[in-house]
């Protein structure tokens, strides 16, 4: 297992469940029965961050498909049907030509750059464009 391979699993780790289930678990603790609405709208805040968190994908460009994984089965995308991809925040995204449940984009995370200290690997991103041709 390399570097980078760590640093992805590092990065699942913390963004997808560490920031997911402490999202859901915040905003199902904020929720009082006293003031049901105005918790209520900040605890399904919290749980659709939460929720986001969990989505995040691992994706693996291969020959001509790009492979994803968001819980156990991976699944294909010719990289004819990819639109965009890019950054946002410390995500990738890839947008193709049908929606894609539940946010209509694949987001992934990204692993630590191997030559910056505190940046992230725009690799993936730019393997995908050139093989998409965007």
């Amino acid at each position: 297992m390399g570097a980078s391979e760590r640093s992805l699993n590092n990065a699942l780790f913390v963004f997808k469940f560490g920031f997911g289930l402490l999202s859901c678990y915040f905003g199902l603790f904020l929720f009082n029965s006293q003031h049901p609405l105005g918790t209520g709208i900040v605890s399904l805040g919290f749980i659709v961050a939460g929720v986001f968190f969990l989505s995040v994908a691992r994706v693996k460009p291969e020959g001509n498909v790009l492979k994803y994984r968001r819980w156990f089965r991976w699944k294909a995308i010719p990289y004819s049907e990819i639109r965009e991809c890019g950054e946002s925040w410390v995500f990738g995204y890839v947008r193709i030509g049908r929606y894609v449940f539940p946010w209509g984009s694949i987001f992934f995370a990204r692993p630590n750059s191997s030559d910056s200290l505190f940046g992230l690997d725009k690799k993936v991103i730019s393997t995908i464009r050139s093989r998409a041709h965007i």
